[in-house]
């Protein structure tokens, strides 16, 4: 697939092709892949923690190394390993952060036998990774609000992976996913009666705008290892940070969404010109389908014909 800049280019040239062809007249512009601009968003959101290296790294200790995997295996008593872990294809990786929660605890255990020497050290990367992560006291809720906001952003991109034309709905269905994205830490009333428009252009790096760190949506998991962190200030430091994460990630879908070229409001009468519009191919498909299975039919009745009279023929007395 060619670059952004690419594509802008190709379209700026069809665009030229087109008014030269049809007086003036141009194609409606609704911006690059609305797809590729959430799987970007969602990466701005967590860069910042390097859950990535941490992930991949997980993966990585017990890739394809079968001596350290029999090692784990016996020390754990456990045969779950991490998931891989693919960097460009980010919200396609909410199973990973849904198994390396699972075998966290499990990887504590490896990690200490390592540590008292029960099993060799690895000396990896990858290994000096995970130890340093361990470290971190907000590790397992830095995981569980990442899995939070994927499960956020998963069934919008899985509805839009498709070949279907659901382009009169993307403007409603971004809108709402956008909403529920800074409901997590926008005042409401700042939504309740937001345009599409006014959501583009919502200021969301003023600190007014947000509602008490304490009532920042982080997720159920992220909050019940909080209850359990000492050190207020930490905590509070932690919920800025899902702030900022969440600013970065909104920020990116403002700046590069779809929502800032589509020119047609998705209105009632355009929905059920939509509907109208797919029963009336339906239709055509199935008449086309009558025609062709009454077409073989009168086909196979003229050769049963043909035969029988070949039959005749044959029967006839010379």
């Amino acid at each position: 697939m060619d670059g952004p800049n690419v594509n802008w280019k190709f379209l700026d040239l069809l665009q030229e092709e087109h008014a030269q062809l049809y007086g003036g007249k141009q194609l409606v512009t609704v911006g690059s892949c609305g797809l590729h601009t959430l799987h970007n968003a969602f990466k701005c959101g967590f860069v910042a923690w390097g859950l990535d290296r941490l992930l991949k790294a997980m993966h990585t200790l017990f890739n394809n190394v079968p001596a350290r995997r029999e090692d784990y295996m016996q020390v754990t008593k456990s045969s779950v390993f991490p998931l891989s872990f693919c960097a460009h294809r980010w919200v396609e990786n909410l199973p990973v952060v849904e198994r390396a929660l699972a075998v966290w605890p499990s990887l504590l255990i490896y990690m200490e036998a390592v540590r008292t020497k029960k099993v060799p050290n690895p000396g990896t990367g990858s290994y000096d990774t995970i130890a340093a992560a361990i470290k971190d006291p907000l590790i397992l809720a830095k995981l569980h609000f990442y899995m939070a906001i994927a499960r956020t952003f998963t069934p919008f991109l899985k509805r839009y992976q498709t070949d279907e034309p659901l382009m009169p709905f993307l403007g409603r269905d971004l809108a709402e996913f956008l909403k529920s994205l800074l409901r997590r830490f926008i005042k409401r009333e700042l939504l309740q009666d937001a345009t599409t428009v006014q959501l583009t252009r919502l200021d969301i790096t003023e600190r007014k705008n947000w509602v008490r760190l304490q009532d920042v949506d982080i997720g159920l998991g992220a909050e019940s290892i909080l209850k359990s962190t000492k050190g207020e200030r930490t905590v509070l430091e932690f919920r800025t940070e899902c702030v900022q994460g969440l600013s970065n990630m909104v920020l990116k879908v403002q700046e590069k969404s779809p929502l800032k070229y589509l020119v047609v409001p998705l209105t009632k009468e355009l929905l059920k010109s939509v509907e109208a519009a797919r029963t009336r191919y339906r239709d055509y498909l199935t008449e086309e389908r009558r025609k062709k299975e009454l077409e073989a039919k009168g086909q196979k009745r003229k050769a049963a014909e043909d035969d029988l009279e070949e039959l005749r023929k044959r029967k006839k007395p010379s």
